[in-house]
């Protein structure tokens, strides 16, 4: 299973292509004979990437959109307008109107973009439930908050009526991958708390290794500028530990948290930066 990572936050140190980062995610994936493309960043700068690195995202075969927020799903008119025979995932409810609140009170719209919704809406496979779209790929939602989630949600709403209500992350959705012998999760942002996501595959691997986990952990918030608790990162580490598992982070997790879990989890916690090649074996 190769993973590569089209946009993260940073450019790898060896960065032979010229690649551009922005805040956002977007990785391809290549498994089972099937390409796969998990999030699309937020502007087009992942096609660029990816042209860059000789990548041909027309070959996608599957696209998941991982939730409703503009800098997973920007780049998904560029996407459909080049890709005409990718299926495209995401969950129901990413369709909604998401917003963070600047300074406490101002809204400012983070949703996809409604025009394009509705220009492609034949293209979309909308899920509300667990769904197995092969017998290697399972796309999961709902998950329980056995661990906390994380404080940074606090600033993320979802308008409903002309209403703002607390954004729930019921729209958010995480890819299972099964290769061989080898199981491989991506959680993108992980607002329901990764650990949660986690312990949710695991169940559906029947408590088999997961060997690698790939997404931020939400510790840190850009709008908010604000990072989770120390004690909260405590807590993270330990769960992460009693695990065999490798975590591939970035995005959200935030730099400062970074290196304070690195110190805690070595070799078992790892960056994910824009040009980056992950192999899984």
């Amino acid at each position: 299973m190769k993973i590569t990572v089209l946009i993260e936050n940073d450019v790898c140190s060896i960065n032979t292509h010229n690649l551009k980062s922005e805040h956002g995610i977007s990785l391809f994936i290549e498994a089972n004979d099937k390409k796969i493309l998990f999030d699309v960043g937020k502007s087009d700068m992942f096609f660029d990437n990816a042209k860059k690195m000789n990548i041909d995202l027309t070959e996608v075969d599957y696209l998941i959109i991982s939730h409703g927020h503009f800098d997973h799903g920007g780049g998904l008119n560029k996407f459909l307008e080049i890709n005409t025979k990718a299926k495209v995932y995401l969950h129901r409810k990413a369709v909604g109107r998401f917003y963070t609140k600047i300074l406490g009170f101002i809204p400012f719209y983070i949703g996809l973009n409604q025009k394009m919704l509705q220009k492609y809406q034949d293209r979309f496979i909308f899920i509300d439930k667990d769904e197995a779209i092969t017998d290697n790929m399972t796309l999961l939602e709902n998950f329980k908050h056995d661990f906390p989630i994380p404080k940074g949600n606090s600033s993320l709403y979802e308008k409903r009526e002309n209403k703002y209500i607390k954004d729930k992350f019921e729209h958010e959705i995480v890819l299972l991958l099964k290769e061989k012998n080898k199981s491989v999760v991506i959680t993108a942002c992980s607002h329901s708390g990764v650990i949660n996501m986690y312990n949710k595959a695991k169940k559906l691997v029947n408590n088999a290794n997961v060997d690698a986990v790939f997404g931020g952990f939400h510790t840190y918030n850009p709008a908010t500028r604000k990072n989770e608790s120390k004690d909260y990162l405590d807590n993270l580490a330990s769960e992460i530990k009693q695990s065999n598992t490798v975590f591939y982070t970035g995005h959200c997790t935030g730099e400062k948290n970074f290196k304070y879990l690195k110190k805690q989890l070595s070799a078992q916690l790892q960056t994910m930066h824009t040009g980056e090649i992950i192999t899984i074996k």
